[in-house]
């Protein structure tokens, strides 16, 4: 269940990594912001490749499970969900658009996923 779960999660993450290298304005409206900003791009930017980081050592990863980097770039993804679904709730209920609350479920599964995934290797 790990592996597919790293593919999955890190495509995800390379997409949205690329497109706010690319396009952080975008992003930023399309999370319900219309802040545009140098900072923000900026921090959107450094966001994307974050997470196009984070992707490409998930997809990497994943085809080396029985090892501690494979088992190391699997933890860092699955925290990142975890922590992102809370951020991500609260900041939607605060002030998000449709955007913000897609990312918020999107990361909401994944972090149970992740857990459940965890606790199946045990």
């Amino acid at each position: 269940m790990l592996k597919p779960l790293m593919l999955v999660s890190g495509v995800i993450e390379v997409v949205f990594g690329l497109s706010a290298l690319v396009a952080p304005l975008v992003v930023v409206e399309a999370v319900g912001g219309s802040n545009g900003d140098i900072p923000t791009l900026a921090l959107i930017r450094l966001l994307g490749a974050a997470t196009l980081g984070l992707g490409g050592g998930a997809l990497i990863g994943r085809t080396h499970l029985d090892t501690v980097g494979g088992m190391a770039a699997a933890y860092g993804l699955g925290l990142y969900n975890v922590l992102a679904a809370p951020a991500l709730i609260f900041g939607a209920a605060s002030a998000g658009g449709p955007g913000l609350w897609a990312g918020a479920i999107l990361h909401s599964v994944i972090a149970v996923l992740f857990v459940l995934a965890f606790l199946r290797r045990r």
